[in-house]
């Protein structure tokens, strides 16, 4: 991810551009608008078949994972540690994660053990991969499943960051060049288990072969069954991770999760393409055009006519939405997806904030204040007090976001449409999509009754029109 210098950057308000920002307060962070590295790796370890995410730090970390994983998901979630104390801090943490690399091993049937790092391994100085290499050694002569070290400091960046930082250990430590296979890579990024889904449907929808990275539809929004299983029994295979250096091309749909996708391409001499989150009419139709012309094939009669109803769905709820400003917050790519969306609704994004530093974001949001002739307030790296202070001085209709805008949203009087991570005090969050043209319709759906709701009476009438 690129970062920016600044610890919080607000944008001046111009239609059509984004001009320079200025730094905003540096004395401390107020609920903050993002989370861990090691959430956003323990995320992307959940799709893989067998896998078992390993917090190398305290006891504290892999239960504070387990908690935030279970309460938005409703999955039972298992993440195993190192049980760091204060005496590894003086003495280093090796012999604790050599301890747990074996009683993973010998206690549980897994096919790859991810080991993630916390501030405190990273503050220690622990290097995980010359203790994954003396485990290793210790067992010369045995069938070991594949161990894979990924760096994700507490400390600094995002769970967006360890999302990014566990796809492209994976690729790393384990692809490798055989015989090409046909296959797109599509990298996924922090989205719900409803959204892979979608996309697994349309690529099967247009006939290509592809590698999910990484598949959590089953894994973190199972059906019940009588049993229960301690490690992912579905998503994206070992092998198939291996097997994405022969594919023909890596399809990110995340551009904070596409070092991956870097690394392929320079490694293997696979393409890679990358573009907005495909939310709506636009973003989606750059995401089946590349699909499209990196297959060689036409885009389906099904497709066209589910664009076709996303745009009566536009059209219906016109009146509704034209005007109405609205406040996003979240990951990088969610917000600029949904401010690309709501500004084809003809809604105004007024406010945009993630807790993650990033140009990219910029980059994406001035294409976005470009298209609409928007001039949106863009905060980057900030959190949610900053977010709040924004919407005092400049009042929207709608907030759009996770769960911890509850408070702003009650406060100023203004409905909270849930989106993103973590969602907590409602449920469905696993099941709700956002990616695709249905997805789509049923945005819109759910903006333009949220505006009723608010802001019209029970005989349709606008409240304060008159």
């Amino acid at each position: 991810m690129n970062e920016s210098t600044d610890d919080c950057k607000i944008n001046s308000r111009v239609c059509g551009e984004i001009q320079n920002p200025i730094p905003n307060k540096h004395f401390a962070v107020i609920n903050p608008s993002k989370m861990c590295q090691p959430m956003g790796a323990v995320q992307a370890l959940l799709g893989v078949r067998g896998a078992m995410p390993l917090i190398h730090g305290s006891q504290g970390c892999s239960t504070y994972m387990r908690f935030q994983l279970c309460r938005h998901f409703r999955e039972p979630v298992n993440v195993s540690s190192t049980s760091m104390s204060e005496g590894t801090v003086v003495y280093g943490g090796e012999a604790n994660l050599l301890k747990a690399l074996e009683t993973i091993w010998k206690e549980y049937k897994v096919e790859i053990i991810g080991v993630t790092s916390s501030c405190l391994a990273e503050t220690v100085g622990d290097d995980m991969g010359l203790i994954i290499r003396k485990f290793r050694k210790k067992h010369p002569d045995e069938e070991l499943p594949s161990i894979v070290p990924i760096s994700t400091p507490s400390y600094s960046g995002s769970h967006v960051d360890g999302y990014d930082k566990a796809i492209k250990s994976l690729i790393e430590n384990l692809a490798y060049s055989t015989k090409p296979n046909g296959k797109i890579n599509l990298i996924t990024g922090n989205i719900s288990p409803a959204d892979i889904r979608e996309v697994k449907e349309i690529l099967e929808l247009l006939d290509i072969e592809s590698i999910i990275l990484t598949d959590s539809s089953e894994s973190l929004d199972a059906p019940h069954t009588d049993s229960v299983s301690f490690l992912p029994s579905e998503g994206t295979t070992v092998d198939e991770i291996k097997d994405t250096a022969n594919s023909k091309a890596t399809v990110s749909l995340s551009r904070h999760a596409d070092s991956g996708a870097k690394f392929l391409e320079k490694r293997f001499d696979i393409k890679s393409v990358s573009g907005f989150l495909p939310v709506g009419l636009q973003s989606m139709d750059g995401f089946i055009s590349s699909l499209c012309r990196l297959n060689e094939c036409e885009v389906p009669v099904k497709l066209e006519k589910e664009r076709g109803r996303l745009i009566d769905a536009m059209v219906d709820s016109h009146t509704y939405n034209y005007g109405r400003k609205v406040a996003i917050y979240g990951d990088p790519d969610v917000v600029a997806a949904l401010a690309r969306f709501t500004s084809e609704l003809g809604m105004i994004p007024s406010i945009v904030c993630t807790g993650a530093k990033s140009n990219r974001f910029i980059d994406d949001m001035k294409i976005v204040a470009e298209e609409s002739c928007s001039s949106p307030v863009v905060l980057e790296g900030c959190d949610l007090y900053d977010l709040h202070q924004q919407i005092k001085e400049n009042p929207v209709d709608l907030l759009i976001g996770n769960s911890y805008g509850a408070r702003i949203a009650k406060k100023e009087n203004i409905p909270l449409l849930r989106m993103g991570f973590p969602i907590y005090d409602r449920l469905g969050a696993q099941r709700m999509p956002i990616v695709g043209y249905k997805a789509g319709i049923g945005l819109v759906d759910m903006l333009a009754n949220t505006i009723l709701e608010n802001y019209y009476d029970e005989s349709g009438h606008e409240i304060g029109s008159e």
